[in-house]
């Protein structure tokens, strides 16, 4: 099982060259006794997919193969798995490799049912991958997801019981503000597309103590992640371009929060928190080549949660259930109303130096899914 993990690390799979790595697992799958293919995304760049078993609809076990780039100082060869201290180290070994490793390793797992395997490209970028499953008819038949994606789980001492149930969508919007170009020597800022947006931008923060809450999910947040202004030969701008990033709740959408801000502009507007007299700032949703990802919720009353809490329950103890604050993969594929739930290993450092897992939480994760596997 660890030569498994060690293997996937060894590969560097930092998008968008998750080729090698996808051959790799495609060796693996067929020693499994499936039936692999490749879904092309682009040059050298495909989803792998797998089916085998002949009773009932599938159930589907999805991660991603990419990782981020090698971030900060590593203490050790972020391509080279180190255990210390009941830890192992590595890039994307907690985001999400081992997640990967405890799938291939619990399909040993002897059973008639039919099982679809899916590991995708892209995830750390734009979902490429994600996006292409969705819409290729692979998963029109499935009857319940599984993921290992991580969950924001790192207390050891909880041990490998908690089930991700849902997670909070993401998009970003664009505010383009207005200015006017003037001699700078005759502005004391009044026309100052910079000081506009400058404005803007604290206004915008100081809407998270009223953003949307909920009952399960994180509450809504949102972030001001650029602010893009300049002028030259000694003029003050005459426009300037605003990005926010928001962190969505069930039942919002992007379309809801975009009226949303256009109401709070005219709010800013009409109590002379902004001045409009070179024009009013607007706001759109920020083109990108995918869609944004929208929230998600899986019931806990759902008989596909319940089977698998139930094989959680049996190997480690009962379930913990939570709910992720940022976007996976998982959102597009739930998008589908095909219950979907995930279990994370214990980790962290995910996106930045000496990543790791528990080494007992990867163990655990490997008999929770074979317990499943078997109860299916």
């Amino acid at each position: 099982m660890t030569e498994i993990l060690r293997n996937l690390v060894s590969v560097n799979s930092v998008f968008p060259n998750e080729g090698e790595l996808g051959e790799y697992i495609e060796s693996l799958l067929v020693d499994l006794g499936f039936n692999v293919s490749r879904q092309e995304i682009s040059d050298n760049r495909f989803n792998v997919l797998a089916e085998r078993g002949e009773r009932g609809n599938p159930i589907l076990f999805y991660g991603h193969m990419d990782t981020v780039p090698v971030y900060g100082k590593w203490s050790s060869d972020p391509f080279e798995l180190v255990k210390r201290d009941g830890r192992l180290f590595g890039l994307g070994v907690y985001d999400m490799k081992a997640g990967i490793a405890s799938i291939l390793s619990s399909l040993d797992q002897s059973t008639e049912r039919r099982i679809k395997v899916a590991f995708g490209v892209d995830e750390e970028n734009d979902s490429q991958g994600a996006w292409t499953l969705l819409n290729s008819g692979f998963l029109d038949d499935v009857e319940g997801i599984v993921t290992t994606e991580i969950g924001d789980v790192s207390d050891e001492s909880v041990g490998t019981r908690t089930i991700t149930l849902g997670r909070r969508g993401r998009t970003a919007y664009e505010f383009r503000v207005p200015g006017r170009s003037i001699h700078g020597a005759h502005s004391s800022g009044e026309s100052n597309a910079l000081s506009e947006a400058s404005k803007l931008a604290v206004a915008l923060e100081e809407m998270n103590c009223s953003l949307p809450q909920h009952d399960c999910l994180p509450s809504a947040t949102q972030f001001v992640s650029s602010i893009n202004c300049s002028a030259t030969s000694l003029s003050t701008p005459s426009d300037a371009s605003l990005v926010l990033e928001r962190h969505m709740v069930v039942p919002e959408t992007s379309e809801s929060i975009l009226n949303d801000l256009r109401c709070f502009l005219d709010e800013l507007y009409s109590t002379g928190r902004l001045n409009d007299a070179n024009g009013r700032a607007k706001v759109s949703i920020k083109q990108r080549e995918m869609p944004y990802l929208m929230p998600y919720l899986t019931p806990r009353e759902h008989e596909f949660t319940i089977s698998f809490s139930d094989a959680v329950r049996s190997e480690i103890g009962e379930p913990k259930y939570n709910y992720g604050w940022s976007v996976a993969d998982e959102c597009i594929l739930a998008s589908t109303g095909i219950p979907l739930v995930s279990l994370p290993p214990i980790g962290g450092n995910e996106h930045t130096a000496d990543e790791w897992i528990s080494q007992n939480s990867y163990f655990e994760m490997i008999r929770v899914l074979r317990r499943f596997i078997k109860s299916i």
